[in-house]
């Protein structure tokens, strides 16, 4: 992928300025080249993650698209002078690309449960019919010994696939993805995070009002309350003081430290 993208900064995160059309063509192009590319759908939780900690930082740095998920990235990216109009959240990524990208494109999807992915084939095959899957992973829960990361690792390169979707959850699936890009022999992977859960119709999307208005986090929150409450409480604020602060730094022309 040798053309220059357009990009911007978040709290010192690099994230490109994309469409869903715009990075449906890169990915598409990304395929071509007989190399592995790795892809993220960024939100406010992933650039918090990078902006705190600089190993994290450096492996968001290893991604060929690092895509604003979120509204308040968009709206950040705005306040900066960029034309962005909307996000790129990585379940609608995933839609378009399906429905969009050349019929002849090879498909392998990772991650989620069994029920997870053969509810998700059902919804996939009626989006797109004659799409090509070439596989459909459920890897074990928990952390994975070396034998078997190297078994997984050897599935997805014997399917030849050239877009690999992969859902192991924020942050561990964009560590795992870095720290395997070596030993993938080609392809694109994509982590797209709950896309498999909410495309498999298991779980409702937020209400595109709320998603309008960078609410999607209360509606989630409203759906598992004990299991995100902590985890909201902590990301959310963490991004909206860092970024106040980042603000204030650049109204009062002070140099902006980046943790790297």
């Amino acid at each position: 992928m040798n053309e220059a993208l357009l990009m911007g900064q978040v709290l010192g995160c690099g994230l490109n300025i994309e469409s869903y059309e715009s990075a449906t063509k890169l990915l598409v192009s990304m395929t071509q080249d007989g190399v592995s590319h790795l892809v993220a759908a960024a939100n406010t939780h992933l650039v918090s993650e990078a902006h705190e900690d600089p190993e994290f930082g450096r492996v968001l740095e290893r991604f060929d698209l690092v895509l604003p998920d979120g509204m308040p990235l968009v709206w950040a990216l705005q306040m900066d002078g960029h034309g962005i109009q909307e996000r790129v959240y990585g379940p609608y990524l995933m839609d378009y690309v399906i429905r969009h990208a050349p019929i002849e494109l090879k498909h392998y999807f990772f991650g989620g449960t069994e029920q997870c992915l053969q509810a998700l084939r059902e919804k996939l095959v009626g989006l797109r019919p004659g799409l090509q899957i070439v596989g459909m992973v459920s890897p074990p829960f928990g952390e994975w010994d070396p034998l078997t990361e190297s078994r997984l690792i050897e599935e997805i390169n014997r399917a030849e696939a050239d877009l690999i979707w992969v859902a192991l959850g924020g942050v561990k699936q964009e560590k795992w993805l870095a720290a395997h890009q070596n030993e993938f022999k080609t392809g694109v992977f994509l982590a797209v995070g709950d896309a498999f859960v909410l495309l498999a119709g298991l779980r409702a999307f937020a209400p595109a009002w709320m998603q309008r208005i960078g609410m999607t986090w209360l509606y989630r929150l409203a759906q598992e309350p004990k299991r995100l409450m902590s985890r909201y409480l902590k990301y959310n604020a963490r991004f909206v003081i860092s970024f106040m602060r980042e603000r204030w730094m650049l109204a009062h022309g002070q140099r902006l430290k980046v943790n790297r």
